[in-house]
């Protein structure tokens, strides 16, 4: 998270500014606390799958991000992997395989008055797609998610399913 500054009465404060992957994670935090609660009412478990290329990306140096990469990919890493992957014991072993993007933010315009985008929603990848297509192809639940509400959709399908 960045934060901006400013001075008042000569002391200086922060503030944090929200970045466009935190929109992401914030979805994610929320549906981790959502899953939480479902513990309750269901036998599962779930895990959240690290992004790798927040991973390399701090590493900074080419080298080192190729060579990291190359060992991840020979220990099975695998590009287009959903976020959490949940496990659930009802009625039969259930595998859910659930990818969030950010949604779509809107201000209003300082010239016009109307209504536009703030920040521009989230996108799947191709490998993402693909890898959502092959789970459930072997018979597993995938989704996409942009918001908590549309998740709990999701989560009503996949206890439905």
């Amino acid at each position: 998270m960045g934060y901006r500054s400013f001075s008042y009465q000569s002391r200086q404060f922060q503030y944090p500014v929200k970045r466009k992957e935190d929109l992401e994670h914030q979805l994610q935090v929320e549906i981790c606390n959502f899953l939480d609660t479902q513990m309750m009412f269901h036998k599962l478990t779930y895990f959240a799958v690290p992004n790798a290329l927040k991973f390399l990306s701090s590493l900074g140096n080419t080298h080192k991000i190729a060579a990291a990469y190359n060992k991840m990919r020979a220990e099975g890493f695998k590009d287009g992997v959903s976020d959490l992957v949940v496990v659930l014991n009802q009625n039969g072993l259930k595998i859910g395989f659930f990818e969030q993007k950010r949604a779509a933010t809107y201000k209003i315009s300082e010239k016009t008055g109307k209504r536009i985008i703030n920040t521009p929603a989230g996108k799947t990848t191709e490998s993402q797609e693909a890898f959502l297509a092959e789970v459930r192809k072997l018979g597993a639940f995938g989704a996409v998610s942009f918001t908590l509400e549309e998740f709990k959709s999701h989560w009503a399908a996949f206890l439905a399913s």
